[in-house]
């Protein structure tokens, strides 16, 4: 899990996409709070500055707010807070679906 969330830092967005979606998909496995410590880190990443890796981010934080119900409310908060609006004009409709869809998911569980 060390090793995934240090792919956050990487200048290639290939690279950050996959430390986003990798520590996710295994947050039901995360018994030592790995996604813990990097959740301010991951959470950046809703404003990437590629906004498919910032989509990417978006679409895996209810997954990880299912597994990890004490960072529910730092979720709900980052994305309620995120700016958009330096994505061109085709890319901001989509990003604001994408956190409405999220925030929409995370308050049904």
């Amino acid at each position: 899990m060390d090793r995934l969330g240090d792919m956050l830092g990487s200048d290639n967005s290939y690279i950050r996409t996959r430390g986003l979606v990798l520590p996710a998909c295994n947050a039901k496995w995360d018994k030592d709070n790995k996604i813990d410590e990097i959740i301010d880190e991951y959470l950046r990443h809703i404003t990437d500055v590629k906004p498919i890796t910032a989509r990417q981010c978006i679409k895996m934080l209810p997954v990880i707010a299912r597994e990890k119900p004490e960072l529910r409310n730092d979720i709900c908060s980052a994305l309620q807070k995120a700016d958009v609006s330096f994505y061109d004009d085709s890319m901001q409709p989509l990003v604001y679906k994408d956190i409405r869809k999220a925030l929409k998911e995370i308050q049904k569980l």
